[in-house]
């Protein structure tokens, strides 16, 4: 077949370059469209560049300050402590998603935060979404980015402490640094590794940074071994910070910590003002009623380092101050005699006063200060800012206590903890019962107060399943037909749980959450009406236990019987009690420890002597300037308190244990109340005295046993159980809410609070 070919000319190389051009320019424009869509909106914050130096913020006339494109403006901080985990998390997988981020940013500002702090780096979702909020604020929500110090290598395997000249101590930190540093300029790649956040960081928040905490709390021993490890060296002097003549070996190891940051910051050609973080237990201050040896051990002494004239941003303090920790601050003397200017006497901010004092010329924080709102209480503190045991009004109001002393006494802001309840965390006077300790993050014990220190509750379970103590049974009804769907195949959730048993003039339901067991009493006839009507509620776990008690007589719990018993006797007389066989308090602290003058021990679980349900709060202390010595002390954490804990409800009260309403009685018991180290895996303590020790061993599920009425002559009362289990569970869920303190901390958070000056004077301690 024949076929006629045009003959085709090639464009010349120029036209062809002119294409190309034309091709490119198109694809530029295109992209430069497309980004200025999706930052549309965005607000540029002015960056102050001086010798090539970036600064948004600084130390300006001793005071932090940030630049507003004019000059430099100067506040009190209110601030807010963001912790990594979620429920069902430990801290490092770094859980918080995105979304997570982006739902808590506007609530913060809501709040009327002004900066977030962080300890340590976080997953690149969180720079991502900090950068996505703040593109669109007018006033951006500050950051100050915390960066980790090798805490568990400093302590010491055997907690005795280790030199931080140590070469892989140093490098740890170092390495550290140097990522924190790349990562918050949006430059840094960083492979998994385990207990640390990972991945591809590419948003700079740079001109969001407001500064750098360096570290975490000082471990006094690890301190004081490398000052006796190293006697006579050279004070650090870097080109950026240096130690002075005064400085201990520790204090110029953390000199050039400092000046790493610095140095990293420079390759950007930024500056941000730096801080180390500090605790009381390491503050320069002599404390000499601390009957604790590590608590005045030694000091880590901000004034023995700073910065030089090569580093523009400035230099301030940092410190952790809560009111009922250490010992020294209830105790001292002269924290007790201080009045604030009203006349108040007031020991907290005492010890703010001083402290203030010794920080001359530089800008000074709280970087945390709070209170509880779990069930359980640590330690008790003047003027009932005691270690827990607060309502959420409570919290809100005493930490509005806390801010005002801390802005009274001249520092420059105050960084609340903590924005959420963090379920991984334990106390020292539950930690023990916590076993095994790695499942913390599986269930919400409301014995600890380290746990509920958040403005925002992590409430256990699924919202639409909660069960509230408010007299009506539509929970209870709603969480039931939830039951029925899901097992019908509806739903793929784990079933809710109720079981329930009727009794001649009521009905018991019972069912549970990741915090609590909880039961529902329905008469049949008539109202609840206490105490005429006297109700013992039994509870077991284990075999071997009580089949009658001293506190019940009459009653019998067969099956094998009991170790904890509720007596409902109203709003005065309401208490859950102990087996003495299965009691860990007396068996530790007296027992083991000889803690208590006079310790009821009975070793025997059948014996039936039942004990009130104590935690402890404080170990017997003897003042070494005073020698005033304080007791042994502890608190009956089983008292039943009666109340709404409907938050919507205008009674409402977050330490509620039982509600009474007409016919409805209803119920709630943290898990550890019943014996519980572990309810995601139905574990349980043994009988301590007969184990010899704290263990924990599994249980079948929970024996329940209601009664409303006693023998009285008619003879022996034997009682059938309701026999309550439950599935086990490695993914807890929960659900979040704004506690009544947000709303007070927003209040008080929005009010004016003008930065009040410190008297001036110059440092003897500078550099």
């Amino acid at each position: 077949m024949y076929q006629n070919y045009e003959r085709r000319r090639r464009p010349s190389r120029g036209v062809r370059l002119l294409r190309i051009l034309i091709v490119l320019s198109a694809l530029t424009i295109s992209v430069v469209a497309v980004v200025a869509f999706v930052r549309w909106g965005d607000v540029e914050r002015p960056v102050s560049e001086v010798d090539g130096i970036k600064q948004v913020s600084a130390v300006k006339d001793a005071d932090l300050a940030i630049y507003d494109g004019a000059g430099w403006e100067s506040r009190f901080w209110n601030g807010m402590n963001l912790g990594a985990s979620l429920p069902g998390h430990a801290p490092g997988e770094v859980a918080p998603t995105k979304e997570d981020y982006l739902r808590w940013f506007p609530q913060m500002k809501e709040m009327n935060v002004d900066v977030l702090r962080v300890y340590t780096i976080l997953g690149p979702e969180f720079y991502e979404a900090l950068d996505e909020f703040n593109s669109k604020q007018e006033e951006p929500l500050w950051l100050i980015q915390g960066i980790w110090s090798p805490e568990e290598e400093l302590v010491g395997e055997d907690e005795e402490g280790r030199d931080a000249y140590t070469p892989e101590i140093t490098e740890t930190f170092e390495n550290e640094i140097t990522d924190a540093v790349s990562v918050v300029h949006g430059d840094a790649d960083l492979p998994e590794r385990p207990g640390h956040a990972s991945g591809r960081y590419r948003a700079d928040v740079a001109e969001y940074m407001l500064g750098w905490m360096v570290g975490t709390e000082w471990y006094p021993y690890a301190a004081k071994v490398t000052n006796d490890s190293n006697p006579g060296v050279e004070p650090y002097k870097g080109e950026y910070f240096s130690a002075t003549e005064q400085a201990s070996p520790f204090e110029s190891w953390l000199a050039g910590m400092l000046d790493l940051v610095a140095e990293e910051e420079m390759k950007y050609g930024w500056q941000h003002p730096v801080s180390l973080t500090n605790w009381p237990t390491t503050d320069p201050l002599d404390h000499p009623d601390e009957s604790n040896e590590q608590e005045d051990l030694v000091s880590v002494d901000p004034m023995h380092m700073g910065p030089t004239d090569a580093w523009k941003a400035g230099y301030f303090a940092s410190y952790h101050v809560y009111p009922a920790y250490p010992d020294f601050i209830a105790y001292e003397q002269k924290y007790l005699d201080y009045r604030k200017p009203n006349g108040q006497k007031d020991p907290y901010a005492g010890y703010l006063n001083e402290l203030r004092a010794h920080h001359k010329d530089i800008p000074l924080i709280v970087a945390e200060y709070g209170l509880s709102t779990s069930r359980g209480m640590a330690h008790r503190a003047p003027l009932g800012r005691d270690q827990g045991k607060h309502t959420e009004e409570s919290q809100g109001e005493k930490n509005v206590e806390l801010l005002d002393n801390i802005h009274d006494e001249k520092y420059d802001g105050a960084i609340l903890f903590a924005w959420e309840d963090e379920w991984f965390k334990f106390a020292w006077n539950t930690g023990a019962l916590e076993l095994p300790p790695t499942r913390r993050p599986m269930w919400l014990n409301h014995l600890t107060n380290e746990q509920n220190y958040g403005v925002i509750a992590a409430e256990a379970g699924e919202k639409e399943d909660e069960i509230l103590l408010d007299g009506e049974t539509d929970d209870w009804e709603k969480r039931a037909k939830g039951l029925i769907e899901r097992i019908s195949g509806l739903f793929t959730k784990e079933p809710a749980g109720i079981e329930q048993q009727e009794y001649e003039d009521y009905a018991l339901s019972t069912t549970h959450d990741e915090a609590y067991v909880y039961l529902l009493l329905k008469k049949r006839e008539g109202e609840w009406d206490f105490p005429e009507d006297n109700l013992n509620i039994g509870f077991g776990t284990l075999s071997d236990g009580s089949v009658e008690t001293d506190q019940a007589p009459g009653l019998v719990f067969p099956g094998g019987g009991i170790q904890f018993l509720m007596q409902l006797n109203g709003t005065e007389d309401s208490r859950l009690l102990i087996n003495s066989a299965y009691d860990p308090h007396t068996w530790l602290y007296g027992k083991e420890l000889k803690y208590m003058p006079d310790p009821t021990i009975e070793p025997d679980p059948k014996a039936g002597e039942f004990l009130p349900w104590r935690l402890a709060l404080n170990r017997p202390l003897t003042l070494p300037q005073s020698g005033r010595e304080i007791p042994f002390q502890d608190y009956e954490t089983g008292i039943l308190r009666k109340g709404n804990s409907d938050p919507s409800s205008p009674n409402y009260d977050s330490l509620a244990d039982w509600n009474a309403k007409g016919d409805t009685l209803e119920i709630r018991i943290p898990w550890m109340l019943l014996g519980a180290t572990d309810p995601s895996t139905h574990r349980v303590w043994n009988y301590p005295y007969r184990a010899g020790e704290l263990e924990a061993v599994e249980t079948d599920g929970l024996r329940i046993y209601p009664s409303t009425g006693s023998a009285d002559g008619d003879g022996p009362q034997t009682i059938t159980p309701l026999n309550y289990t439950w599935s086990d569970w490695d993914q807890p869920a929960f659900h979040e809410r704004k506690k009544k303190s947000f709303g007070i901390m927003k209040a008080a958070y929005g009010e004016d609070r003008p930065l009040l000056e410190p008297e001036s004077a110059a440092s003897e301690n500078g550099p």
